[in-house]
């Protein structure tokens, strides 16, 4: 990561940089909490649909390993212990040996957990797409910005 004193020097900031800096932060904010509200409707935290998002979108069919779940969470190791704990003991997900290293524990979706997730899921993606026209402006506005530079 740069330091933001080398990335203030590397170019004049002006006010349009500051304009499409507050849209895209109050765009992502705007979602994480619409996000957080439909977590809510289904009963969860959004950590918990962080945490079944992991899950389902893991590439390896085995399902993660806890530390590969702090890691999409970006929490440490005894949390995301904590959070599958509870997110077990409501049966939307389960612990699994590994068929290679039994010493590994891979988590799974239970069938309550991929269906509260495939909802969730599809209201995102209506979401997103929704926000699509937001996201293409900044990309466009910070290409022009680029060429500017």
């Amino acid at each position: 990561m740069r330091r933001i004193c080398d990335v203030a020097q590397a170019r004049s900031i002006v006010d349009d940089d500051y304009r499409r800096l507050l849209a895209v932060r109050t765009g992502l904010r705007q979602f994480e909490r619409w996000s957080a509200d439909q977590a809510a409707a289904q009963g969860l935290t959004a950590t918990q649909h962080q945490l079944l998002l992991a899950i389902r979108g893991h590439e390896e069919e085995q399902g993660p390993t806890i530390g590969e779940i702090a890691d999409y969470l970006l929490i440490r190791h005894h949390s995301a212990v904590e959070l599958i704990d509870r997110t077990e003991r409501i049966g939307l997900i389960g612990r699994a040996r590994d068929t290679t290293d039994r010493r590994v524990v891979r988590l799974r979706l239970e069938p309550r957990g991929a269906a509260i997730l495939e909802s969730l899921t599809s209201a995102h993606l209506e979401e997103l797409q929704r926000l699509k026209p937001l996201f293409e402006t900044l990309i466009v506005a910070l290409a022009g910005q680029e060429a500017v530079n």
